[in-house]
């Protein structure tokens, strides 16, 4: 079986209470889970890379309402339940994969194309950033996992998917996107530090090609003018630490043309030494540096809204696969924006997790 497209009773009710704006669809096994309809929309020089697969525009994309949680090895946006953690990189790609053909993990293309709509409308989604409530507005709390009080510092702070208010919702709706912010870290599809320099995925085709270690897949940017070339190319952009590593912190990340100050021992594993983190807000470009527009299409760099207030926390040694949006400890560094590029594929937490996609 494959993804079920007739409607049911439950995708016709979901549709119905959300005016289309929300979704059910079923997975190779049968199972349901709740998306989001994500449609179109440019940027002055065309297509968002979000709406692009293989060469091609789409209309639309579907992104998983919840945190993913995982049934018969699948992994699955659900309401109400204590979301899946625990799995590294290339887990949670293979449980969004199971789910059938077009499902994947959630890419940083759709996650750009969501914080692009966020920088339009000016509003920033809040979330289980503190215990089980929010870290600005600690009268908003979602259902902790655990049962207990939000706030209480022992137990699993995590909350139940979408338990929390509607402030917690990308558009500040019962009907969108939920826990964004916060709850837990996500993996994400389709970009990558590697050794300092920025790797991404054509377009969204992350959503359907390999994005093993050694993939043909994945491309550099080339910082003069944005275009993506083949790794390790003459010019391409690199996060370089501010300063040298010698007191065990990088400080504040630079984008760059190349590395200087190797934030932690090189081809190293560990990630614990030369953390590089500032303000999502506060990256900064080094001296006669443009950023293409390309970065900041990919929420790679800030477009000058003071409302981008999560942080970005990089290394620039091995590789690093994505994380986005924060935990339940992150208080005012959660966001939208949140840029982890700190851990390698094999890191599995607590406190990180995953949500699907879909794409055809």
């Amino acid at each position: 079986m494959i993804t079920i497209w007739k409607k049911d009773a439950l995708r016709s009710r979901v549709e119905h209470a959300s005016g289309g704006r929300q979704t059910v669809l079923y997975t190779r096994r049968g199972q349901p889970s709740y998306l989001n309809v994500v449609t179109r929309h440019d940027l002055a020089a065309g297509h968002h890379p979000a709406f692009v697969l293989n060469g091609q525009p789409r209309q639309e994309f579907f992104y998983g309402t919840y945190g993913g949680v995982i049934r018969d090895g699948e992994l699955l946006s659900l309401p109400g339940q204590p979301p899946a953690s625990g799995m590294d990189f290339d887990q949670a790609c293979a449980a969004a994969r199971a789910c059938g053909p077009g499902w994947h993990l959630a890419t940083n293309a759709e996650r750009a194309a969501l914080v692009q709509w966020a920088r339009e409308q000016g509003w920033s989604p809040r979330g289980n950033t503190d215990q089980g409530r929010d870290a600005v507005a600690p009268q908003d709390a979602g259902q902790r996992v655990d049962g207990l009080a939000a706030g209480r510092a022992d137990g699993n702070p995590a909350t139940l998917t979408g338990s929390g208010p509607a402030a917690w919702r990308l558009d500040g709706t019962p009907q969108g996107i939920a826990d964004l912010c916060g709850n837990l870290w996500e993996w994400t599809a389709g970009l990558r530090l590697v050794d300092g320099e920025i790797q991404v995925i054509a377009d969204n085709d992350a959503a359907w090609a390999d994005g093993a270690a050694l993939s043909a897949a994945w491309r550099a940017i080339r910082l003069s003018d944005g275009e993506l070339v083949s790794p390790g190319a003459t010019g391409t952009a690199k996060f370089d630490a501010s300063r040298g590593v010698a007191d065990g912190n990088a400080g504040a990340p630079v984008l760059s043309d190349h590395v200087r100050f190797r934030a932690g021992p090189a081809g190293s594993a560990a990630n614990l030494p030369g953390l590089m983190d500032a303000p999502f807000h506060a990256l900064r470009a080094a001296a006669g540096i443009e950023p293409p527009a390309r970065l900041r299409d990919l929420a790679l760099y800030p477009a000058g809204h003071g409302s981008e207030r999560a942080q970005a926390y990089l290394r620039n040694y091995g590789e690093r696969l994505m994380l986005a949006g924060g935990a339940w400890y992150s208080g005012l560094d959660a966001g939208l924006t949140a840029l982890c590029l700190s851990h390698p594929r094999h890191h599995a937490s607590a406190t990180v997790g995953a949500r699907p996609a879909f794409l055809l």
